[in-house]
């Protein structure tokens, strides 16, 4: 068993006991995350002894001593050295929110604490959102928008590519793009992916196609959706010009992953080059791009700002997955969404 099973497990004759916690988190995140009811369920399973909006909070507080678990989202401190050692019961952290890696530094996995994400409930909005934008895509709805409005008039039908055995390649195949893959089965398209870190099981049962290098993924995509996280020093860049310039006539490139995975500077250039290619993109380098980006003229782009991920009321599904959990952790079984220190630089 894990530290946090272990604990957990010699609480279990006591079903009163309730774990120690503080939660971190900007109080508006309450609401979206939980709501009344998903607080009041919270609180069944954990005793809240600390309310912190912020990390300075958390380490002034009182009772910081005699907290177990820690229920984290944006804008929580990291967990350095300094900080835990003002949490000594620390066992557990279970963020509600996706990657974990400006939360956690290597004193984390170093003592032991188990730590739990909520990604998997984040991804679900992301891959909705690029399936969304893939049978938009395909149906040419974002550059037919555009020209009808330009032109007051209907473009023909005869360039619309169709969903029907049409090509979508992923970049990378980690989660949401395995999520990807299973909505757009729905639609009989053929789906290719690159991922040098995933085995071809991996692959076959994502039913996904998988090819031997990006050049050959961008030169046989339609829609060519990013999932590849950002690691400094290995993915900066990673979507260079000379790639997407390899997209077919028509293509359109999508981008939820995170700005810095591609060369913006040369996707621009090809934009103008290319003006038969369409770019959606929820991230971009700068958040908003600076205001002399030509990302704010150019006709082929369009700008979402992160709305990919879960926003308003979809946030309640990640605190649901968070009480979930803490109901395995204070029964003394297991949580499903343990991140390693392996794992953790990988997730976006």
């Amino acid at each position: 068993m894990t530290r946090t099973s272990l604990d957990a497990h010699q609480r279990a004759p006591h079903a009163s006991v309730r774990l120690p916690a503080a939660t971190v988190f900007p109080p508006a995140l309450r609401g979206e995350l939980f709501g009344p009811q998903g607080w009041s369920e919270l609180t069944e399973v954990v005793d809240v002894l600390a309310e912190c909006p912020d990390g300075h909070s958390l380490l002034a507080h009182p009772r910081r001593t005699e907290v177990e678990v820690l229920v984290t989202s944006w804008g929580a401190p990291r967990l350095t050295a300094e900080v835990l050692d003002e949490l000594p019961r620390l066992h557990t952290v279970v963020h509600a929110a996706g990657s974990v890696r400006k939360l956690v530094s290597d004193a984390v996995w170093q003592r032991g604490i188990v730590v739990v994400s909520a990604a998997d409930a984040n991804n679900e909005p992301v891959a909705e959102y690029v399936y969304a934008q893939t049978v938009l895509a395909l149906k040419d709805v974002h550059r037919r928008s555009r020209r009808i409005t330009e032109q007051r008039a209907l473009p023909p039908l005869e360039a619309v590519p169709g969903l029907d055995g049409s090509s979508v390649g992923l970049v990378s195949l980690g989660s949401v793009a395995r999520k990807v893959a299973h909505r757009l089965h729905r639609i009989n398209v053929e789906v290719r992916g690159w991922d040098p870190y995933q085995g071809e099981a991996i692959f076959r049962t994502a039913g996904v196609r998988k090819v031997a290098d990006l050049r050959e993924l961008f030169a046989r995509s339609l829609v060519l959706s990013v999932h590849t996280p950002l690691l400094p020093g290995r993915t900066e860049k990673l979507i260079t010009g000379d790639l997407l310039r390899r997209l077919p006539v028509g293509a359109t490139f999508v981008n939820t992953a995170r700005g810095a995975v591609v060369d913006e500077e040369a996707l621009i250039t090809v934009l103008v080059e290319r003006p038969d290619l369409f770019a959606v993109l929820d991230v971009t380098v700068d958040e908003p791009p600076v205001p002399e980006s030509p990302l704010y003229s150019l006709p082929n782009v369009m700008l979402t700002g992160h709305v990919a991920g879960t926003v308003g009321a979809e946030r309640r599904a990640m605190g649901r997955l968070v009480t979930a959990e803490l109901r395995r952790i204070a029964a003394g079984v297991d949580p499903e969404h343990v991140v390693t220190a392996e794992l953790a630089p990988l997730l976006a």
